[in-house]
């Protein structure tokens, strides 16, 4: 291993068993808190503590080549055309127009339904079970409900 390699410590998996430190030729491990610690600047990078430890808690630091990322093509803006832009403008007012046709319609066709007398039989319901020829009024026909009523 060359001397630019060093030794990394995963705090989560180790015991403080104190294996590295006693595998460490140059002692650059020591026990901090009951976790190793390992001095960079004492380390060589040899990997003996990394073959000792039984917890499989230190590991070589891998050191490689950085390869630049491919550049990527700028994206592209969207700009509307100037058609596009008053056409979207058209649209909405129209819309704006028709909308505003719909509710005075709506509105008046309200009115009407509210403002029409209530339609009140002076008849008792006629029960839905009861025979046709029970139901009719008395049985006369159109003539004789129209006189009733006022109609010739």
């Amino acid at each position: 291993m060359s001397s630019t390699q060093t030794v990394w410590v995963d705090l989560t998996l180790c015991t403080g068993c104190e294996a590295c430190v006693a595998a460490c030729p140059v002692g650059a491990i020591a026990l901090v808190e009951g976790k190793a610690r390992v001095n960079e600047e004492m380390c060589t990078g040899c990997g003996a503590c990394v073959s000792a430890c039984p917890a499989d808690a230190i590991h070589p630091v891998v050191q490689g080549e950085l390869i630049p990322a491919p550049a990527r093509p700028a994206p592209t803006i969207y700009r509307p055309s100037p058609l596009a832009e008053t056409a979207g403008a058209a649209v909405v007012a129209t819309s704006v127009g028709l909308l505003a046709k719909a509710g005075g319609a709506l509105a008046r066709a309200l009115g009407r339904w509210l403002t029409r007398p209530p339609t009140v039989s002076r008849e008792p319901m006629a029960d839905a079970s009861a025979p046709a020829a029970a139901r009719s009024n008395t049985g006369r026909g159109r003539r004789a409900r129209h006189r009733r009523r006022g109609r010739r």
